[in-house]
């Protein structure tokens, strides 16, 4: 399974449910990694989006007996998330939850970093401060809408 996601300074990814930053050359790049793939997430990130994303299977980790979105695919278990992601190319995308509860069956993370901090109570778990975790590539910083970014690639 790979991890995508988009962090602060302090490795925040979201605050009150809504990302910290919305930045367009990140968003094209998440669409463009993930479309034809199956995203893996928690319900809450599930929520947040406008509905289920085109071009991509949609798998929702919740223990929630009556969520049943149609057209996605309800796993009441880490376990179940594990055999799925098995099954097929995966990204899990979020939420914090997610992320630290999946972390140990992600073998690659593309993560964009956002070189500013803001308010978050969500987080990824810190890749530079993980054993097992290293860092393979990072762009150039970039910087659109005024936001200063890179991408990274970690493996493990």
């Amino acid at each position: 399974m790979t991890l995508i996601a988009a962090v602060d300074t302090h490795w925040g990814i979201g605050y009150r449910g809504a990302p910290l930053f919305r930045i367009p050359a990140d968003l094209r790049r998440f669409r463009a990694l993930t479309m034809g793939h199956a995203l893996l997430m928690g319900r809450k990130t599930f929520e947040s989006l406008p509905g289920p994303l085109p071009g991509r299977a949609h798998a929702v980790l919740s223990r929630d007996p009556a969520f049943a979105p149609p057209g996605v695919t309800v796993l009441r278990s880490l376990d179940e998330a594990r055999a799925y992601a098995q099954a097929r190319e995966t990204f899990l995308i979020g939420g914090g939850e997610a992320y630290a509860a999946l972390l140990d069956a992600c073998g690659l993370a593309l993560v964009t970093k956002i070189d500013a901090g803001r308010e978050a109570d969500a987080f990824l778990p810190n890749l530079d401060a993980l054993p097992g975790w290293r860092l393979r590539e990072e762009s150039a910083w970039m910087e659109e809408g005024g936001a200063r970014f890179r991408f990274c690639v970690y493996g493990r």
